[in-house]
């Protein structure tokens, strides 16, 4: 550089670029041109991430304990096919007495002897109702015969007293002639009369036995009337046993059945353990019934989330880094939040996944598969695996979102 300063009586003086000069020029340039590669050709995905669980389409039916006991026989195995009806698990609430032991038992026991006392005596009454069913035809039937008989005698008396009418009248005739005596007239007047108390006692007793049919047919057509009540009352007494018996078998042993067909999952019970009301038993994925994500995100986290969005989901169960993400679809998006309190008790720790306790609103994700991949192997998904998912907002150049504060105070300008 003092050369230049000198007098230039020799001419110009140049000086000459050292190596590194170029070299770091060159690389200027090639990083200039790759960072404008990176920004025009390079995207950015926007994502929102969320959080939830698997939930059956048509929901999770939990088979809870009526009361609280023991378990004693479960019939179902995790993921058995079951149809509405179909026994689940057997509970009992038997009481220990120190004098008589099972108290139930010994209930269901007096309650089942009183039952075939009842069945014993109902067997009487109808033989007792046939036997006096059977006497009432005959003795009608005979009285009915007496009937006959009495009006062939009858008709036969009155002959009789014809006869001896006509006879009377003769024995007149021959006395006032003065063939005859008064004492064979008299005679003649007793034979007469004779005659017509036989026959007065005849219809009589035609008339007593005319009396004793119709009672005896009346107590024919109201024995079956009685026979109804007396068996009602029986079987009044019965039913009331029955019921009995029924609530102490009840309270003794329950069976609890299937509620509607699906598949058994999430089974707690155990046998020999002890069932809670408050606690389900197992659960029932109803039949036909397709999983779907319940996942739930802040305001902040959904504002650009709209259905039928791509998403990216992972299981806990199944880390992401080992086994991959899977995909997904948004369904919906619920138009009002839930407080953290109303949220189920398996995501109590949502909030802090987004690190504040605001409300949250709930997006329906259908899923792409009903199975992971794990080892090789198709996997099913069970109800009530926790996930998160990452919602592919938007995908974007790098320039367009460098740009993109410009892009915003110009639209406003042009506002």
């Amino acid at each position: 550089m003092l050369a230049e300063r000198q007098t230039k009586w020799l001419g110009t003086v140049l000086v000459t670029p050292r190596l590194s000069h170029r070299l770091f020029t060159v690389f200027a340039a090639l990083a200039a041109a790759a960072i404008l590669g990176l920004l025009f050709f390079a995207d950015y995905t926007r994502k929102a991430r969320i959080a939830g669980w698997l939930v059956p389409q048509q929901g999770l039916m939990r088979v809870h304990s009526p009361q609280a006991g023991v378990v004693t026989q479960i019939y179902v195995k995790e993921g058995a096919e079951v149809h509405t009806g179909d026994s689940l698990v057997v509970l009992s609430a038997e009481l220990q007495s120190a004098s008589r032991g099972a108290t139930q038992a010994e209930i269901a026991r007096q309650l089942a002897a009183q039952r075939d006392s009842l069945a014993d005596e109902r067997r009487q009454h109808e033989r007792l109702l046939a036997q006096q069913a059977r006497a009432l035809s005959e003795r009608l039937g005979t009285l009915q015969s007496e009937q006959l008989q009495l009006k062939s005698e009858i008709s036969l008396q009155k002959s009789r007293v014809g006869l001896a009418e006509k006879s009377e009248r003769r024995q007149i005739e021959l006395r006032e002639r003065g063939f005859i005596s008064d004492q064979q007239l008299l005679r003649a007047e007793d034979t007469k009369l004779e005659q017509a108390s036989r026959l007065h006692a005849l219809e009589r007793d035609r008339i007593v036995t005319l009396r004793d049919s119709l009672r005896l047919e009346s107590e024919l057509r109201d024995l079956p009337l009685k026979a109804r009540a007396q068996i009602a009352n029986i079987e009044r007494n019965t039913a009331q046993v029955e019921q009995a018996l029924a609530e102490a078998e009840s309270r003794r042993e329950i069976v609890i059945p299937a509620p509607q067909d699906g598949t058994v999952t999430a089974i707690q019970a155990e046998r020999g353990g002890r069932a809670n009301p408050n606690v389900p038993l197992l659960s029932i994925v109803p039949a036909g019934s397709h999983l779907e994500g319940h996942m739930f995100g802040p305001s902040r986290a959904i504002g650009f989330v709209r259905p039928g969005q791509r998403v990216l989901v992972r299981y806990q169960a199944y880390p992401y880094q080992k086994f991959g993400h899977y995909e997904g679809f948004v369904d919906n998006i619920s138009r009002s939040a839930v407080s953290p309190g109303e949220l189920p008790p398996q995501l109590a720790g949502l909030t802090s996944l987004y690190g504040t306790n605001e409300p949250v609103y709930r997006i329906t994700v259908s899923l792409a598969s009903q199975t992971v991949t794990a080892y090789g192997k198709p996997v099913p998904l069970q109800p009530g695996m926790q996930l998160e998912a990452d919602v592919v907002i938007e995908t974007r150049k790098l320039i367009e979102w460098v740009l993109d504060p410009l892009f915003t105070i110009t639209g406003k300008w042009h506002g």
